[in-house]
C-alpha cells in the first residue's frame, strides 16, 4: 500500500512538472517591440534580441530542423529560428542556430562560404564576426532576389561554447556583370557594408529586462516548406562532434 501511495505521489508530481513546463514561455521566439515591428529574440544566456532599422518589413518567420555539414560522413544536429525582413532595397535575415548535444559550431572565422572580406571585433564584450561574401540564386536559401546572385554581409557571434550562433545579414541584388570583379571594388564593397551594418542591430538585454521580455515572448511555427532543409544546413555553416560528450 505505502508503494502505491509513493507511486501516485510521484506521478502527480510528473503531471504538474509537465503542466507547469507547458505553461512556461518559450526559450526563443517572436515578440512585438515598442516600434510595433516583430523580431526575433532568445531569454536563453545570454538573452539576445535582434533590432530591424526603420523600414524593414517582416516577410517571414519560422523553425526548422537542420543536418549541418560536419567534418566526418555523420551530419550534423541543429535547430534553426529565422525572420527575414526587406526594405524595398535588401533582404534582412535575422537567425538563432542552436547546436543539439553533442554537437558545436565550427569557429565563427570559419565562413560557410568563400569571402570577399572578414573582420571580428569586440563588441558588448562578445567576439562579433564579419564577412562579406557572393551567393548565387542556386546557394541563396531565402530566394531573395528573383533567381539573381547577391551580395552579402553577415555579422555572427558564437555563444555558449559554440553552442548557438546569433546572425544577422543582408543581401542585396548584384549585377553578374559586377560580380566578376565586386572583389575588386574596394569603394562599391565599403559602401554595401556601411549600408548592412545599419541594417539591423544585435543587442543584448541588461537582467533587469529580461523579465519583461519573458512575458511577451510567444512560440513561433515551423518554416514554410519553400525554405529548404538542404539550403538552410548549408548556410548555416559546419559542425563539430564534441569528443568529450
Amino acid at each position: 500500500m505505502k508503494a502505491l501511495l509513493i507511486l501516485a505521489v510521484l506521478i502527480l508530481a510528473g503531471l504538474a512538472g509537465c503542466r507547469l513546463l507547458g505553461q512556461q514561455p518559450p526559450l526563443r521566439g517572436m515578440l512585438q517591440d515598442d516600434a510595433g515591428q516583430r523580431v526575433l529574440i532568445s531569454r536563453a544566456r545570454p538573452a539576445v534580441i535582434f533590432a530591424p532599422a526603420d523600414g524593414m518589413r517582416l516577410c517571414a518567420s519560422g523553425w526548422r530542423s537542420l543536418a549541418p555539414e560536419s567534418r566526418t560522413t555523420e551530419p550534423g544536429n541543429a535547430r534553426l529560428w529565422f525572420a527575414t525582413y526587406e526594405n524595398g532595397t535588401g533582404l534582412l535575415i535575422t537567425a538563432l542556430a542552436e547546436a543539439e548535444t553533442p554537437w558545436r559550431w565550427e569557429p565563427a572565422q570559419h565562413c560557410p562560404y568563400p569571402a570577399l572580406r572578414t573582420l571580428h571585433y569586440e563588441q558588448d564584450g562578445e567576439m562579433l564576426y564579419e564577412s562579406l561574401f557572393c551567393l548565387t540564386a542556386e546557394q541563396d536559401a531565402f530566394h531573395a532576389h528573383d533567381g539573381q546572385s547577391c551580395l552579402v554581409y553577415r555579422a555572427a557571434f558564437l555563444l555558449d561554447f559554440r553552442q548557438m550562433q546569433v546572425i544577422a545579414e543582408y543581401h542585396e541584388p548584384l549585377d553578374p556583370v559586377l560580380a566578376r570583379d565586386v572583389a575588386y571594388d574596394a569603394a562599391r564593397l565599403n559602401a554595401f557594408q556601411d549600408r548592412a551594418r545599419r541594417a539591423c542591430r544585435i543587442l543584448f538585454p541588461e537582467k533587469t529586462a529580461q523579465a519583461e521580455l519573458k512575458e511577451r515572448i510567444q512560440k513561433m511555427d515551423p518554416a514554410d516548406d519553400a525554405f529548404s532543409r538542404t539550403r538552410l544546413s548549408r548556410w548555416v555553416g559546419e559542425m563539430q562532434r564534441r569528443k568529450d560528450l
